[in-house]
């Protein structure tokens, strides 16, 4: 059950005299950890599913079961097949929910998923997936760090300022993403999908993580760069950043936001 926050014990005075009010301040700032503290995750998938003749959109359907589910390729991606009947045609439909979000809330392994997306391979691609190719692929585009939002959290927590990270994220790479930072450094709690069977959009993770910090929606910022997660976020009652291409105007926005609203140190009651 979400605890209440506590009422703000003094405002500032308004133009005639009275006390002005205010929305709730923030006291909690949640991060996404992929294409947020990381950099943008696959990059050059388009130009490898071009190298290998796949139909445009293709790839990001066969691994995903969406065009527009990864960062900025996606997007470009989807964008593009937007304007193009034939390629979104030739891309295929989905109709159940894709294994990519089952490996994200933990009910199949890696091992299933690539076993089962082989299998799809022809009916999507047109041909069978180079699984070595794509393997290789893989490495070579392994996401770095975003030091500069490291830096910012870093700062963020010296403010006295709660934190949180909430990650659509695979069991399997959890020994290796979770020792790119200093991820239990910075978070009080860390909310991986894989690992409650859930995963954003949907309303019940992010209630979930309000939940285990003791805080209202409304006294949280939530950072992603999927603008579905940031939708959901921002339905659910938090202020929300959309991150994109620039990782300094997101801070930006960030910083906007928390002007605006008002900071306070966090709390567990």
């Amino acid at each position: 059950m979400l605890r209440r926050a506590r009422a703000l014990t003094s405002r500032p005075a308004s133009s005639t005299g009275r006390p002005a009010t205010f929305a709730q301040v923030i006291s909690t700032v949640i991060f996404d950890f992929g294409g947020v503290i990381s950099s943008p995750l696959f990059v050059g998938i388009g130009a490898f599913e071009e190298a290998e003749g796949y139909p445009t959109g293709s790839l990001l359907q066969l691994l995903f079961g969406e065009t527009h589910y990864i960062g900025v390729e996606g997007r470009a991606v989807a964008e593009a097949m937007a304007d193009d009947p034939d390629a979104a045609e030739a891309a295929g439909v989905v109709t159940d929910e894709p294994d990519w979000h089952l490996l994200e809330k933990g009910e199949i392994d890696v091992a299933t998923y690539f076993t089962r997306l082989s299998e799809r391979a022809p009916a999507i691609l047109g041909t069978e997936i180079d699984m070595e190719a794509y393997g290789r692929f893989w490495r070579q585009s392994a996401p770095g760090v975003h030091w500069m939002v490291v830096h910012k959290i870093r700062d963020l927590k010296a403010r006295g300022l709660r934190l949180g990270l909430l990650t659509n994220n695979v069991k399997e790479f959890g020994e290796h993403w979770r020792t790119m930072f200093p991820l239990d450094e910075l978070f009080e709690e860390v909310v991986d999908s894989s690992h409650v069977g859930m995963r954003k959009p949907e309303r019940e993770i992010y209630e979930l993580t309000c939940s285990r910090m003791g805080i209202t929606p409304g006294e949280a910022i939530f950072v992603d760069d999927n603008a579905d997660n940031v939708a959901a976020a921002r339905a659910y009652g938090m202020e929300a950043v959309h991150f994109r291409e620039n990782p300094w105007e997101a801070l930006r926005q960030l910083d906007a936001i928390l002007e605006r609203r008002g900071t306070r140190r966090g709390h567990r009651s």
